[in-house]
Parts: C-alpha cells; structure tokens; sequence
C-alpha cells in the first residue's frame, strides 16, 4: 500500500509547474505548513520570495517563523535570502554562534530557535523562486535533517546524505527535492533539444515549451518528454 506523501507530492509538483502559474502561491503556503507539521526536527518553517518590493514572506506556520524572516530583510541579509540568492542550502548549525547574520542571530536566539536551513526551491523554468526556511529548537536533529537537505542538493557527500537519521517526514521532505531534480532535469533535457532544433536562447526554448504544453493540454513534464521523443502531435 502506497504511503500518503502530501510534501514529496506538493514539491515534485511545484517543479513541474509554469513559473507564472496562479496556483504556485497555494503550493508554496501548503509546503511550509507540511513541513512543520510533518518534519519532527522543524519547529516552524516559512517560505521566502523575492516580489516587485523585495524580499517576503509568502506563507508561515508561525508568526514566529515571520518575525525571524523579516529581521533578515530588515538587514538584507540571512540564511534565506542567501539560499535564494545562491541556489545552495543555507544552513545555520548553532544559530547563537553565527557571526554572519547578526540580526538573524538575535532575532532567532530570542525566541529560542537555534538551528536552521533555508532550502532553495524551483518550479518550472528552474530557476531559485522561493526559499524554504526551517527553524528547530534542537541542534541535533537539525543536524541531520541539514546533511540530508544539503545532500540532495550535491553540496554534502557524507554517505547516504546521512539520511538513516532521518524521521519519516524528514526523509519524506528529502525524497521529494530528489523527485523535483528529477522532474527539472527532464525538463532541461527538453528545453536543451528546443534550442538545439531552433537556435533559440534558453528562455525562449522554455517559452515554447510551455505553449505546448498549453495547446496540448498536459503537463510541462509531459510536454517535455514529447518533445525528447520526438514526438509530434
């Protein structure tokens, strides 16, 4: 019997899903509370997005969770505008001990968050369009859930990504970044053969993929494997 995996679904969605789709707010509001509802290292968690007036936060668990986000945009600076920025995982182990981010460090420290990793996440043209922030109260367990994360991200080669530590919904938020991977790089591959067919730029290629997908009435992925196929409708 199959085990229901709302946060691996919700992520492997939003990977293959328009950039510009009106649905993408429900999918980033539902993975922020999934994953402190489901992830027991997670005490809250939040989602990022850099919008026409700079950074917000789009979707939290907590007010908590809000209050932290919005002391690094208040210094323009922390863990989740640089997951964003980079496209890595930011992850902060001892959150006190930073020096890096010091409005970060004081705003956590006082509401007695000390771990956190922020996580890039991607929809459909592949690009970091939102940060998912996670805030634990316990180094240890954010620990592990950090190796992993930074793992799937092929930033950690510690063996397995450290992964056997991991609670069931630690491990199902790990299963679903590996999913998303695979989801964006069929949808590279795709974007890869439109360019090569037509001499367009990789922005245009994704634009055509995404029209087809709307005249065909199917999914970017299914499009996608289309057009690596060959296949013509």
């Amino acid at each position: 019997m199959q085990t229901w995996q709302p946060l691996h679904d919700r992520l492997v969605t939003l990977a293959g899903t328009p950039d510009d789709d009106p649905g993408i707010g429900a999918d980033l509001t539902a993975i922020a509370q999934l994953a402190a509802d489901r992830v027991a290292a997670v005490e809250y968690a939040s989602m990022t997005v850099n919008g026409p007036d700079g950074y917000v936060t789009v979707a939290a668990s907590s007010d908590l969770a809000a209050a932290v986000d919005r002391a690094q945009y208040a210094d323009d600076a922390g863990p989740c505008l640089d997951a964003l920025d980079s496209g890595r995982p930011a992850v902060v182990s001892e959150i006190s001990a930073t020096m890096q981010w010091p409005g970060f460090r004081v705003a956590a420290s006082r509401l007695g968050l000390n771990a956190s990793v922020s996580i890039p996440l991607f929809a459909g043209r592949g690009v970091p369009m939102a940060a998912l922030n996670l805030y634990g109260r316990h180094p240890d367990t954010m620990r592990a859930l950090s190796t992993a994360v930074r793992w799937a991200y092929g930033v950690d080669d510690t063996p397995d990504g450290g992964r056997s530590e991991l609670d069931a919904g630690g491990s199902e938020l790990v299963a679903g970044l590996i999913g998303a991977f695979a989801v964006q790089a069929v949808l590279q591959q795709a974007i890869g053969v439109v360019i090569a067919l037509t001499g367009s730029d990789a922005d245009d290629a994704y634009a055509t993929l995404c029209r087809r997908a709307i005249d065909h009435d199917v999914g970017l992925t299914d499009a996608a494997s289309h057009i690596i196929s060959g296949q013509r409708w």
